[in-house]
């Protein structure tokens, strides 16, 4: 289990913006699950920020954080949702 020290959830391809959790000792870990998806350790209420979107409020508790997917049904493929 790897700790990101920055916090950061997802981190934009193109115009470097981020979503960061944020508050007091949040907790960011990758490789956990064996995918690319996050283990976001939140011991008191917190946020998660980015430069672009309103915040957001999250409480306490252990999430896991992955890539949000999209079906097109014109070319019946599954995609990443890009920010």
């Amino acid at each position: 289990m790897k700790r990101k020290e920055n916090n950061h959830l997802a981190e934009g391809e193109v115009t470097g913006h981020y979503h960061q959790a944020t508050g007091q000792d949040v907790e960011v870990f990758e490789e956990v699950f064996g995918d690319e998806s996050l283990l976001l350790k939140v011991p008191t209420e917190s946020t998660v920020t980015h430069q672009e979107h309103k915040q957001i409020t999250i409480p306490a508790g252990d999430y896991r954080v992955g890539q949000v997917l999209e079906y097109d049904h014109a070319s019946e493929e599954v995609n990443a949702v890009r920010d």
